[in-house]
C-alpha cells in the first residue's frame, strides 16, 4: 500500500514537472513573439515550432527555399520576421538593409543564424562566404581579398565571358521555351 502512495506521489511529483516545464516554455515563446510583434510575420502553422512546420510544407512541394522565403516578402514586406522555434531571424529583401547588415562592422550576427543561413534543413542555402561571416575581424581581410575582383576595370574585364555563359544557359532553355516543359533548375 505505502508503495503504491510512493508511485503516486512520484508520477504526480513527474506531472508537475513537466508541467511547469511545458508553462515555462510557453510563456518564454510568447515574451519571444511579443518582442518581435512590431515587425510583420508570416502566419505559423506551429506555436512550439514557429515557421519551422511551414518550411517544411514548403520543402516538400520541391520548391527552392528561396521561393517561399520571397512569397513571405510579398504577403508581409521588405522586412518580416520568421521563428525557429524559440529562435527569431529578421530577414529584409530591402538592398539598403542588407548592406548595412552585411558590411557594417557595428551590426553582429549571431553564430546561430550564420549557421542556419549557411543550410537551412541539410539543404545550401548560403553557404559559407563573405555575407556569413559572424563576427567584422574575420570578415575585413577576406573582403580586402575581394575588392580587386569588384573594381570597374575588372568587371569590365569579366563582361565578355559572363556575356558567353548567359548565352550558353540561354541556349539550354531554349527547348523548354514554349512553356509545355518544365525546365530543370
Amino acid at each position: 500500500n505505502s508503495i503504491l502512495w510512493w508511485a503516486l506521489y512520484l508520477a504526480g511529483g513527474l506531472f508537475l514537472l513537466v508541467a511547469t516545464s511545458l508553462l515555462l516554455a510557453s510563456l518564454y515563446l510568447v515574451h519571444i513573439h511579443r518582442k518581435f510583434s512590431h515587425i510583420p510575420s508570416p502566419k505559423m502553422d506551429s506555436f512550439f515550432l514557429g515557421h519551422i512546420a511551414n518550411m517544411r510544407q514548403e520543402k516538400n512541394k520541391d520548391e527552392p527555399l528561396v521561393t517561399f522565403i520571397s512569397k513571405w516578402a510579398a504577403e508581409c514586406g521588405n522586412l518580416f520576421v520568421i521563428f525557429f522555434s524559440y529562435h527569431p531571424v529578421v530577414m529584409s529583401t530591402n538592398p539598403e538593409d542588407v548592406k548595412k547588415v552585411a558590411f557594417d562592422e557595428s551590426v553582429t550576427k549571431s553564430h546561430d543564424t550564420v549557421e542556419i543561413m549557411n543550410n537551412l534543413f541539410g539543404q545550401r542555402f548560403m553557404g559559407h562566404g563573405l555575407f556569413t561571416i559572424p563576427d567584422y575581424e574575420t570578415w575585413k581581410p577576406q573582403r580586402k581579398l575581394y575588392d580587386p575582383s569588384f573594381k570597374r576595370s575588372s568587371l569590365k574585364d569579366l563582361l565578355p565571358k559572363f556575356n558567353e555563359c548567359a548565352d550558353t544557359f540561354l541556349e539550354r532553355l531554349r527547348p523548354y521555351a514554349g512553356g509545355k516543359r518544365e525546365a530543370p533548375m
